[in-house]
């Protein structure tokens, strides 16, 4: 019989990864993770890579009402196929806070997306722990904070990319088998244009126009669409000679590191490039903290707004160099001690 049940909610690819060390690594140490998640994006994905039980609950919203209604709905879907938990830890998932709190459990609010406001005022003062990168501006996490309540903070030396980064081995085999060879292919992935800290409307054409542009540059490429029409409007105008839209399952970390370059609207795929040592562009449209972080400890990373993407692509240096992680901390063992202590009190 476990010591602990800890709840985790996963609403992203990152997420997933997260919930997944974290449920590998608690099984060794007679700690049970139960994970839900919702019908978003490659979530479920990530999940089958790993062999990691899960339960699927709703689904994202698109427009401010939509998301209102949605999470909603899934808090209560929630509700029913939740089984005892004693923890709740999450990448601060509003549905997941809102039962948590609802139940008096304690709360475990990791957390490296200052940016995202909405989300950080609804669910950051419930918390009853924070674990977050030192690289985060403190201040800026401190607003969201009520005064009595700052003690409850932990930060780390670290990414929460490290936790899949140390424990990833590459395969050269799954990229073959993909029709690929390593340096000859580039990885494109939209922004979430639906998400709120990213403003809505039409972004489709600057994706379109990346991936033209990479093609110019001679490599085939790899596109993970996060929403339908994106996929459509890829598959509309490139063929299969080009251009590639994964539909199984497979290890973007193997993909990411094999790859001659990596181009994102988001964070975390540049993250996890940079990290293994392939070049990387983040055309995410606010200056962004984790970003300076890396490009300050030297790792192959650039910063730029979306107007500059173009530009970016076709100057931007190919040369790889294996990065040493160094000292950056892998916080598994903060997350699920954190956990552990507060079954204890």
């Amino acid at each position: 019989m476990t010591s602990l049940r800890i709840w985790f909610d996963a609403l992203t690819a990152k997420q997933a990864r997260i919930a997944s060390i974290l449920y590998l690594e608690g099984r060794q140490r007679g700690i049970d993770v139960e994970i839900t998640c919702r019908n978003y994006d490659y979530v479920e994905n990530i999940f089958k890579l790993y062999g990691v039980p899960h339960k699927c609950v709703g689904m994202h919203g698109s427009d401010p009402m939509d998301k209102l209604r949605k999470g909603f709905e899934r808090s209560l879907l929630l509700l029913d196929v939740l089984g005892e938990f004693d923890v709740h830890v999450s990448l601060t998932s509003p549905d997941a806070f809102r039962i948590a709190f609802g139940l008096n459990k304690p709360i475990i609010a990791i957390t490296d997306t200052v940016h995202s406001t909405f989300v950080n005022k609804l669910t950051l003062p419930l918390a009853s722990l924070i674990i977050l990168p030192n690289a985060l501006p403190h201040s800026d996490i401190l607003e969201y904070v009520p005064c009595d309540e700052r003690r409850a903070i932990k930060w780390f030396n670290g990414l929460f990319e490290i936790m899949w980064i140390k424990r990833f081995s590459p395969k050269v085999e799954e990229i073959r088998a993909l029709g690929l060879e390593p340096d000859e292919y580039a990885i494109f992935r939209f922004e979430e244009s639906l998400a709120s800290y990213y403003g809505y409307g039409d972004k489709l054409n600057l994706g379109i126009k990346a991936v033209e542009e990479l093609v110019r540059r001679g490599l085939k490429v790899v596109v993970f669409p996060r929403y339908d029409h994106q996929a459509k409007a890829i598959e509309s105008k490139f063929d299969g000679n080009d251009v590639v839209i994964p539909r199984a399952p497979l290890d973007g970390l193997n993909l990411a590191y094999h790859a001659a370059m990596v181009v994102t609207g988001g964070s975390t795929f540049s993250t996890e490039a940079a990290l293994l040592g392939t070049p990387a562009i983040s055309y995410f449209p606010t200056p962004y903290y984790i970003d300076d972080y890396l490009i300050k400890l030297g790792f192959p990373l650039r910063r730029c707004r979306p107007e500059e993407l173009l530009g970016c692509i076709s100057t931007m240096d190919l040369t790889k160099e294996r990065p040493s992680l160094g000292s950056l901390v892998d916080p598994t063992d903060l997350i699920l001690d954190a956990a552990r202590s507060f079954s204890r009190s």
